[in-house]
Order: C-alpha cells, then structure tokens, then sequence
C-alpha cells in the first residue's frame, strides 16, 4: 500500500513538473520579442487602429509580435461586427476546439435566440470563439486557464469586447456559453461589469467552476425536465454513469511514475479530443426544454425589447 501510495504521489510530482514546464515554454513565448522596442506609427494609423494597438498593449503585454496578432484579430472583429446591432459571441464547453454550433444542443439554442432578436428587429452576427488550438500545449495550456478562472484568455476577450462596444456606436454584445464556455463567459463578463452594452446567457455551468454574479447575466443551471448532475454536484450519479471509464483509468497498466502519468493523459484528454469525455446526466440544454427556451427569450426580451 505505502508503494502504491509514493508510486502515485510521484506520478503526481511528475504531472506537475510537467505543467510547471508548459508554464515556463508559454511565459518564454509570451516575452520572447519584448527586447523589440520598435514603436508602432500611429500617425499613419486609423483612429480605429490607434485604438487596437492601444488595446493591444493592456491586454497582452509588450511583445510585438503578440500585440500584432492580437491588433488582426481585433480589427478583423471589428470589420465583422461594424454594421451590426448586435454581436453572439458563441463559446463552446469541453476544451472548446469546434465552434457552438457544431454541437446539436448549442445549435438548437442558437437558433432560438437568432429567431427572438429577429422578432426584436436587430441585425445580428455571430463570432465563434475558440479557446483551444491543436498540440498538447494548447490543451494543457487550457488546462491551466480553467484551473484559475481563466485570468489569460478572459482578459484578452474582454478587451476585445469592450473595444468593440466604444468603437461601434450603439453595439451590444450577448457572450452566449456552454458547460466550460459557460463560466467563461462568467469571467469575462465580470470583467465588463461597467460596460452596460455587454450580457451573457451562461448554460450549464459545472460545479467546480465558479459564478458569476455580474448583472445582465442569465445562469441557467437546470433544463426544467431533470436535474443537472454536474452544475449541481451529484457525485454518486456521476460516478455511476462514469462507472467503465474510472475502472479502466484505475486498472490501466503502468510501470514507472512517467508511464503512470502519460497513460491517464491519454486517457483523459483522448475522450475529450474525441467528443465523448465525462458523462453527466441532467446535462442536457435543448432549446425546446422548459427550463431552457422559455427562460432565455424572457431574458431577451427583458433585455432588448426596448431599443
């Protein structure tokens, strides 16, 4: 027992170095071009691109490179955005590598709000926010970003948010979210607190994320047909429904601490890369569900009704 006990305890040693690594690869990345001072020349800029690079700069730090790509993608956003009345910042859970929509329960809800902001009568676009690239790094990256609240990624889209909303008169934004994507539309409207154009719909947050308590924001934690294993932390329905996949991960084979480390990896991250993942019941958000539909279209009209 005492070696089963170190061999995991090791195990975990060696999962923690390992992220202290990935830590160490992104923070190097993240201030590799810092040593180039060379300053942007605002006086051949656009007011709108004067404003991006000023952003730029809070949101991600000295690094040229960075800010450069951080200014495309925010100026990219604005030409998207521009002629609208309203941006559906869409977020996806699990890793959130594929956009909402391609998820059926995402998709329905979707819909239903493009159909009530219609009856509104607002011009709407919608942005698919991705969190997660391709390679472990940005898994484990990611990883890192839900283990604390996301202090990174909801920083960069919430200046993002708020550039958009200065920059384009009259524009209000809805950060829509998914199971993770939930909590973090949860942060990053905690962030925009003061900006009274920005809502959220958060669906499905799981329990061990945490809530938001932002106004203009509607939680929905239960889709009025069943109750939600996982926003309400129902450990023994969890576990039941999980039952197969805990005891492969216990008993899967394993001769040093490394290898211990690598096969659950595989085993955890895997299913997720492959849409399965942790099955939870309750967690479940159609549209058509009554703790769902009709909540999010009171919100809505609640919320933009009047114009």
């Amino acid at each position: 027992m005492k070696s089963r006990r170190l061999f995991y305890r090791v195990g975990l040693a060696v999962f923690l170095v390992a992220c202290l690594l990935i830590e160490v690869v992104y923070f190097y990345n993240a201030h590799e071009g810092e040593a180039s001072k060379s300053v942007p020349d605002y006086a051949s800029m656009s007011a709108v691109e004067r404003q991006a690079w000023q952003t730029a700069e809070g949101a991600v730090g000295s690094n040229r490179k960075i800010q450069q790509q951080f200014v495309n993608e925010l100026l990219g956003l604005y030409y998207e955005v521009k002629d609208s009345d309203l941006a559906i910042f869409c977020i996806s859970g699990g890793w959130g590598k594929k956009p909402l929509s391609a998820d059926v329960q995402g998709r329905s809800w979707l819909a239903g709000i493009e159909a009530e902001l219609g009856k509104l009568g607002y011009s709407y676009c919608e942005v698919d926010d991705i969190r997660t690239g391709s390679g472990l790094l940005s898994y484990l990256f990611e990883f890192k970003e839900q283990l604390m609240n996301y202090p990174s990624k909801a920083r960069e889209l919430a200046a993002k948010v708020d550039f958009l909303t200065r920059q384009v008169t009259g524009l209000k934004v809805i950060l829509t979210g998914q199971s993770n994507g939930a909590a973090f539309a949860g942060e990053v409207i905690s962030r925009l607190k003061e900006n009274p154009e920005v809502y959220s719909i958060q669906i499905g947050i799981p329990f061990w994320h945490r809530v938001s308590k932002a106004s203009r924001s509607l939680v929905i934690d239960n889709n009025g047909v069943g109750t939600d294993a996982l926003t309400q932390k129902d450990i023994v329905r969890l576990i039941k429904a999980n039952l197969v996949d805990l005891f492969i991960l216990n008993h899967a084979p394993s001769f040093t601490p490394v290898d211990w480390v690598i096969t659950r990896a595989v085993l955890v991250f895997g299913p997720y890369k492959l849409g399965l993942g942790l099955r939870a019941p309750g967690h479940d958000y159609m549209w058509e569900y009554p703790g769902v539909g009709p909540v999010i279209q009171d919100f809505l009209v609640k919320n933009f009704s009047v114009r």
